[in-house]
């Protein structure tokens, strides 16, 4: 608990673009609970739910049980397809053209976490999805978990919104 506290706070700088629905007003929300829909479950599902839910007390939301809770948080890894390029080079001269297009010369699929606040229900309210990728397959245990506890409280950051 104290390593995901003192996360959050070195990490406060680090926030990941976010959106929420300007007419709430988040001060009336005061308790969250992982949505019933979520997956908590898997290894990855049970990694971020406990991060999430270590961090959302201190962004001013108590723990409740799903039907008491005025706030329901919601994950996804989303697919997205990263595109990579060259560097345009200005200063290369080939012919009587500079060398200053950049090209694409791969894909590569990646995972982006998204997490997402909802009133019970479905009205989603709040969403952030993290810029960099979700950690590979390859990275394994404690550095996993690592990993995931960063970019859910780069994401946490940005909760509640300022207006």
């Amino acid at each position: 608990m104290l390593r995901l506290l003192l996360l959050a706070l070195l990490l406060s700088g680090c926030a990941a673009p976010y959106d929420y629905a300007e007419d709430t007003d988040f001060n009336r929300f005061t308790s969250v609970a992982l949505a019933p829909t979520a997956d908590s479950q898997s290894l990855d599902g049970a990694r971020i739910t406990t991060s999430a839910l270590a961090l959302l007390p201190g962004r001013g939301l108590r723990l409740a049980e799903p039907d008491r809770a005025s706030l329901w948080l919601n994950y996804q890894l989303v697919e997205e397809t990263r595109l990579l390029t060259t560097i345009p080079r200005i200063t290369a001269h080939h012919g009587r053209f500079w060398d200053d297009e950049e090209r694409v010369y791969g894909a590569v699929r990646e995972l982006k976490l998204r997490l997402w606040l909802e009133e019970p229900g479905g009205k989603m309210l709040w969403s952030s999805k993290h810029p960099r990728a979700f950690p590979a397959a390859r990275v394994k245990g404690a550095e996993r978990s690592r990993r995931i506890e960063q970019q859910v409280a780069e994401l946490l950051a940005n909760y509640p919104p300022r207006h």
